[in-house]
């Protein structure tokens, strides 16, 4: 009868260990899965803020591209820029969405007909037979685009927001060339 006795003591001595033991293993998985969840917000808001970016299309200047509401996510490591690249660009202090149509180093004109011309070369497009307005008489004609500038012109070309009001751009104030939209308009 004092070996049954012995018996429980040690088996219930060994499942008290077994416990205490499991007790310590799951506290410390949760300490990694902890330590994993905090790397992976962290590295998520890294590149939200850092590598990618993101920015809601507010009205229809770059219509019929992008409309309004549509989600635009963008790159913001981008070492320069090409022509017709879509860039979500900052003046004053305001967010704007638009096209490049002149690269640093050439010449810009709008002509009095609403001709692009660059470089000394009428720009075509084919989409649209409409003319672009000059905008208000604070950038004059041709515009020479120094290093780092770049002339950003909205698709509707009746909107002058852009470079037709501001003038160059310069490289610093683009924050990124636009990757991909995500449509919300019906939403």
């Amino acid at each position: 009868m004092n070996e049954h006795i012995r018996l429980d003591e040690t088996d219930s001595t060994a499942r008290a260990i077994r416990m205490r033991r499991q007790k310590v293993r799951l506290k410390k998985m949760r300490r990694e899965d902890l330590r994993k969840a905090i790397f992976l917000v962290a590295f998520v808001v890294f590149l939200l803020c850092k590598v990618f970016g993101c920015s809601v299309m507010y009205g229809s200047s770059m219509s019929p591209a992008l409309e309004n509401g549509d989600l635009l996510f963008y790159y913001r490591l981008q070492s320069g820029y090409e022509n017709g690249d879509v860039v979500v660009y900052e003046v004053d202090h305001i967010t704007y969405v638009g096209r490049i149509a002149a690269l640093p180093q050439e010449a810009v004109e709008i002509t009095g007909d609403g001709q692009l011309i660059v470089n000394g070369y009428t720009q075509a497009d084919f989409n649209s037979q409409e003319a672009y307005e000059r905008g208000p008489k604070a950038v004059s004609y041709p515009l020479e685009l120094s290093e780092n500038e770049y002339f950003v012109l909205a698709d509707d070309k009746t909107s002058v927001e852009d470079s037709r009001t501001y003038g160059a751009v310069s490289e610093k104030n683009i924050r990124g060339v636009v990757i991909t939209i995500l449509r919300r308009r019906e939403i």
